[in-house]
């Protein structure tokens, strides 16, 4: 079964909600009594969307994404609109680069007001791949590598740049960058593997 216009857009506030509900969840306080309230109210929820799980109406994969690279991978943890862990990003292509451009929030804190390295490398081996795909050489990662020149601050506006190094045969390798303004934070290398054609030819 698959998604209705309306069912999109109400799955999509949905995740917002709950990414919200998430990051709140880090530095959340209160009463004994507030907290009881909250737990109860989530508990209701929670069973409201239990009764309702594996039904799923959204695609895994799609390529029909309309220059937003967001929509190729509709529940991606990293890149889905609709996976409210996903970091609010935007991610576009400009000539043969795909840049994303966003900032993170407190459930991807890993040290004190910074971004854990871990979600860095996952959002790196994302955009990169989507660099092999704006240059119609889809592929699947082989390795990555990932080098921290400093700690990415969280709720600050940060800026990926990813671009196509070098291909030989099946192989390609991909670059990128993170920058908070002017400010490198870090910088990957990725090793890409084409997708083998099978023997029609598609």
């Amino acid at each position: 079964m698959s998604a209705s216009e309306e069912q999109r857009q109400q799955l999509r506030r949905i995740s917002t909600q709950l990414s919200e509900i998430l990051d709140s969840s880090q530095t959340l306080g209160g009463s004994d009594k507030e907290l009881a309230e909250i737990e109860a109210a989530l508990s209701k929820l929670n069973s409201k969307m239990t009764a309702l799980r594996d039904r799923k109406l959204l695609e895994f994969y799609n390529p029909d994404f309309a220059g937003d690279f967001r929509n190729i991978l509709p529940c991606s943890p990293i890149s889905g609109y609709f996976n409210p862990i996903a970091p609010d990003l935007r991610i576009w292509q400009e000539q043969d680069r795909v840049y994303a451009e966003g900032r993170f929030g407190k459930i991807h804190e890993g040290p004190p007001d910074c971004v854990h390295g871990g979600i860095i490398s996952a959002v790196y081996d994302q955009v990169l791949a989507f660099a092999a795909l704006a240059n119609e050489l889809p592929s699947l990662t082989a390795s990555l590598t990932v080098k921290y020149r400093k700690p990415t601050p969280l709720l600050t506006p940060i800026r990926f740049t990813t671009w196509l190094e070098k291909r030989k045969d099946r192989h390609i390798i991909i670059h990128g960058e993170c920058h908070s303004g002017d400010m490198l934070l870090s910088s990957a290398e990725g090793l890409f593997i084409m997708y083998k054609k099978n023997s029609t030819g598609n």
